[in-house]
């Protein structure tokens, strides 16, 4: 009887092992599927290995390509547009207190009155 070596796991950091795995599943078309079958076979890896290296190689493509980068550039210019201007809502509504503690570096928790109980006090 032959004994089967448990598969090398790779090192990873302690961030990255506290991190849980999630299930992430795909619909194939049936010869693909036996393609899979076969090479897997013939290299030994499971398809939970193949199905990541595919979805990395992907991730890393699509990454590089410019088309992508400018869009993500442009949805992060959009997102810190939309910050803002929430910014200048919540200042407009809590008025001068909102800019004087700006202007010293206060935050707008710093800048508003509390009571001893740690709760803010109605101005």
């Amino acid at each position: 009887m032959s004994e089967q070596q448990p598969e090398m796991q790779p090192q990873v950091s302690p961030a990255e092992e506290e991190r849980k795995v999630v299930v992430f599943a795909v619909r194939i078309d049936p010869v693909l599927r036996e393609q899979i079958e076969g090479l897997r076979g013939i290299t030994g890896h499971s398809v939970n290995d193949v199905g990541v290296e595919a979805l990395n190689d992907w991730v890393a493509k699509t990454l590089e390509d410019e088309t992508v980068q400018e869009k993500a550039m442009a949805e992060l210019d959009a997102e810190e547009k939309r910050l803002q201007e929430r910014r200048a809502a919540i200042a407009g509504i809590l008025g001068s207190k909102a800019s004087e503690g700006a202007a010293s570096g206060e935050t707008v928790a710093e800048a508003t009155p509390t009571s001893r109980s740690g709760r803010r006090k109605a101005t």
